[in-house]
């Protein structure tokens, strides 16, 4: 429209202009995204570049509080370091495993591509870098990395809160908070059965019956411990009808005979009208979680929970298990092999974990599938390796498992969130260092007080007597 210079513009001195009200569906920008210097009034006549007086300057307890807030890292109670794969090849698959497409095991001899870093399951590197971070932090010992860690860690005193006092039991609660492995079973009213596999201090046994004793209906609730060194002295205690029933293996649970009494011992009781227990639940072996050396590879210890876990869990149940590494194409086929026999699987990192670590927890819902065939095969693998007859390099088909591209891709995206995880709290921990030497006997700060007691609620987990 062009412009009519006789046609009378608003002015300020306009009554009617100067009153109407301004509204805007935009808010206004906020003053916390504003740089502190115009915020601060006392520096809002400073250009000169120079210093500013001492009455000039903020108290120094307001730095303080500035500078401790810059340095709080977002507190995650969701978790989302969260990879969720779906079985969608349905229950009928376990039986195109057997086909020798599938099942050849191309291990019989010693290929190390199946235990080297497949690009297709993790950049390698993120790997590289994480090695060198490492080899950077040999010179530290142990101790003080765990304090510098425990130091820089939001959720460092989740544990020490905590009326568990139990790793073990504190990471099974916050697992139970995310996906209900134990809750589920309880909730269905009627008594739980479960396997605890070698858990540190029977810790997941003692979760399971704190939780199992909070309900009304708890009667006839049983467990069995797989126990292959030093029992916890209360681990066979009884809290009412929750008994656990320990199994004192006459060697490690990487012996197939062992694996079989133990079996025999499970399948004896629950063959009673149940047709196997609700849940399995799994640790490792007995090496320091927290050691960068616990991040080898632990295939067979992996395999032998797993034979259990299939060979006991009746149709529907749940398998929980703890992996420090899934970057193999070996580790990806015992995740796939596990993967088809549920409706599906969940990879999380605990937060009672620490970040240093590639520590992770996988979850298997639902077993859907007869597995009797992926057991046989994966307790025939086990056999060999214990007798020395062979070093595990594949259990089936790489080609095959590679292919599949909602599994890969899943996987891939579980490994790098963990990965970079990982890195950055080794950098933090390679700065700390640096700059100054931990103190012995340091305490958590109060902000890690607050964070744990907020995880504590939110998990429904006892806080610590006071």
């Amino acid at each position: 429209m062009p412009f009519d210079e006789n046609e009378p513009l608003f002015t300020d001195e306009d009554p009617w202009y100067r009153n109407t009200p301004l509204t805007s569906s935009v808010a206004p920008p906020s003053l916390a995204r504003l740089p502190r210097v115009i915020r601060n009034p006392q520096g809002r006549d400073n250009h000169s570049g120079g210093k500013q007086s001492y009455q000039q300057r903020p108290p120094p307890a307001l730095v303080r509080q500035t500078q401790q807030e810059i340095q709080k890292p977002a507190v995650d109670l969701m978790a989302r370091q969260l990879s969720v794969i779906s079985n969608t090849h349905g229950p009928g698959f376990v039986d195109h495993l057997s086909s020798p497409n599938w099942s050849r095991m191309m291990s019989e001899r010693d290929d190390m591509r199946g235990r080297r870093v497949d690009g297709r399951l993790c950049d390698p590197k993120l790997l590289q870098t994480i090695t060198s971070v490492k080899t950077s932090l040999s010179s530290s010992s142990p101790a003080q990395i765990a304090r510098v860690c425990d130091e820089m860690d939001p959720y460092a005193a989740v544990l020490q809160s905590s009326g568990l006092r139990n790793a073990s039991a504190v990471t099974l609660g916050h697992l139970d908070y995310l996906l209900q492995p134990v809750r589920e079973y309880i909730n269905a009213g009627r008594p739980l059965r479960y396997v605890d596999l070698g858990s540190a201090g029977c810790g997941y046994s003692h979760y399971i019956r704190w939780r199992v004793a909070r309900q009304t209906d708890s009667s006839g609730t049983c467990g069995w411990y797989f126990a292959s060194g030093a029992l916890d002295s209360s681990a066979g205690a009884s809290d009412g009808d929750n008994k656990l029933d320990l199994f004192e293996a006459s060697g490690s649970i990487l012996d197939p005979a062992s694996i079989e009494a133990f079996v025999k011992r499970v399948r004896g009781t629950t063959d009673d009208g149940q047709n196997g227990v609700d849940l399995v639940v799994a640790e490792l072996g007995s090496e320091n979680s927290d050691s960068f050396d616990a991040e080898t590879q632990q295939y067979g210890y992996t395999i032998a929970q797993t034979v259990i876990a299939l060979r006991v869990l009746r149709k529907g149940g749940t398998f929980v298990f703890k992996a420090v590494e899934a970057t193999t194409p070996l580790s990806a086929e015992l995740l796939f092999l596990i993967h088809t026999c549920f409706e599906r699987v969940a990879i999380v990192r605990s937060f009672v974990s620490r970040p240093t670590t590639s520590e992770r927890f996988v979850v298997c819902n639902h077993l859907i599938a007869d597995p009797s065939w992926v057991a046989a095969h994966l307790l025939s693998a086990l056999t060999k390796m214990n007798a020395n007859q062979l070093k595990p390099s594949h259990l089936v088909s790489w080609t095959r498992v590679s292919g599949e591209k909602q599994f890969i891709e899943q996987l891939l995206h579980s490994n790098m969130t963990i990965g970079n995880i990982q890195l950055q709290a080794l950098n933090a921990v390679v700065a700390r260092l640096g700059k100054q030497q931990s103190k012995d006997g340091s305490g958590y700060s109060g902000y890690q007080i607050q964070v744990a007691n907020m995880c504590l609620k939110h998990w429904d987990l006892p806080a610590a007597t006071k």
